[in-house]
């Protein structure tokens, strides 16, 4: 028989920027951003239900995941396909399940390892008793994949949180029960509306865009065999399907938008843009402060405007997407496209249209690099990456906006953005 996890390979996309398992474009994040988009959508809990924006969407990809991945496979088992699943939660690095005690009429999952919950109770205070716990994806995933491997149409099992590390409790528990009406979900738009596109290789650096690429392909970001968590550039991370993350933000915005009126856009687009900026100092910074990065990067660094070059040649290996630099970096304004930027391409596909008219993660994306290169130094001296440093440098806010000369959202053939220096 073969070995379940020889099963299960992202299958990268070389001309798309991209990680493929299931049909689903996957992304490497770290917990700060993770936590960061999380917790700024579930307080909005008081203004419109924000769990079922969290867990529905992720139930809408688990589901079609698995039950792409189950035909690719021809695994028919119900033995086999828990099993599978059981693989695939740990290689996007969200900790260990076990299956056996679930059927098509629910049952109860139990673990003392959950990317989310795990993460934020070594970070922060117990969350007091009564509000819910943080394992909003698993508990939505985990759905969508019982209703996959029982051949049950999506939407039909109900699922909550019972019990949360961050409530000091030993475990995360989650209980799945059989609905008698089905849930108004949508199935995941997969890969998107996406583009092809040729990694750039720009003049005037050494910096080997292929080559950066493909080793950081190659690095073995596996998760522990342990917890299953994935620990790395002194973070941890996972590699969850990208549509996750961008349809979270979208609905996010339409609901706020719904709820409030046109006033709360300003305010909904910069809490986008800043998880963005948080992913670009912590995920990014950690990565350009890693062994990693020295034996792969930095001997092609000859100047500041190399480590921006450096860190963007990586980000296909992310699965972000392909970026071409346009313009020759400065202190003052850089200018890319983005092909197949994740956050776009999913958005894009929406079959009910969307909100959003641009990408605010990649905006905090650009602010924050160029904020790490030519404010806070990166390359010139290794960062230690805490609440202290971010708020230091961002007391009076962020050094560098960015502005959108194209956008896909808006009917353009690609992305074009430029960071600069915030007037």
């Amino acid at each position: 028989m073969i070995d379940i996890r020889e099963k299960v390979q992202f299958v990268p996309h070389l001309d798309c920027g991209s990680l493929i398992l299931g049909g689903e474009p996957h992304v490497i994040h770290c917990h700060y951003y993770n936590h960061f988009l999380q917790t700024s959508i579930e307080d909005a809990d008081g203004i419109y239900p924000a769990e079922q924006v969290l867990v529905g969407t992720a139930q809408e990809i688990g589901h079609s995941q698995f039950r792409k991945l189950f035909q690719e496979k021809g695994i028919q088992d119900e033995r086999e396909r828990k099993s599978f699943v059981e693989v695939v939660y740990s290689l996007l690095g969200m900790g260990k399940v076990s299956l056996e005690n679930v059927s098509a009429e629910g049952g109860e999952i139990s673990t003392p390892y959950e990317h989310y919950a795990y993460t934020y109770a070594a970070t922060f205070p117990p969350r007091p008793k009564g509000k819910r716990g943080v394992a909003y994806f698993s508990q939505g995933y985990l759905a969508g994949a019982i209703e996959a491997i029982c051949d049950l149409p999506l939407g039909s099992m109900g699922s909550r949180q019972t019990a949360c590390l961050t409530q000091g409790d030993p475990a995360v528990s989650w209980e799945f029960f059989r609905l008698r009406e089905p849930l108004p979900l949508q199935p995941s738009v997969g890969e998107g509306r996406y583009q092809t596109a040729s990694l750039p290789q720009p003049p005037h650096t050494r910096v080997p865009f292929q080559a950066i690429r493909d080793a950081v392909l190659g690095l073995p970001l596996g998760p522990d065999p342990e917890t299953g968590l994935i620990e790395a550039f002194d973070v941890v991370l996972t590699r969850l399907p990208g549509n996750y993350y961008a349809l979270i933000s979208e609905r996010h915005f339409q609901h706020m938008l719904s709820a409030i009126g046109p006033d709360v856009i300003p305010l909904v687009l910069d809490m986008l843009v800043e998880s963005g900026h948080v992913c670009a100092f912590n995920t990014l910074g950690g990565i350009m402060c890693s062994a990693e990065w020295d034996a792969v990067v930095r001997p092609y660094l000859d100047n500041p405007a190399d480590w921006l070059y450096g860190i963007v040649a990586l980000m296909p290996a992310l699965g972000w997407g392909i970026v071409e630099p346009l313009t020759y970096p400065s202190s003052h304004s850089w200018t890319v496209s983005l092909h197949n930027w994740y956050e776009t391409t999913a958005i894009a596909a929406l079959p009910n249209g969307h909100t959003l008219t641009y990408s605010p993660f990649a905006e905090g994306i650009m602010n924050g690099i160029l904020a790490l290169v030519y404010q806070a130094g990166i390359a010139e001296k290794r960062l230690t990456f805490d609440g202290e440093l971010y708020g230091s440098l961002f007391r009076t806010g962020r050094t560098y906006q960015s502005t959108f000369h194209q956008s896909r959202l808006q009917g353009a053939p690609t992305d074009v953005v430029e960071g600069h220096v915030a007037r």
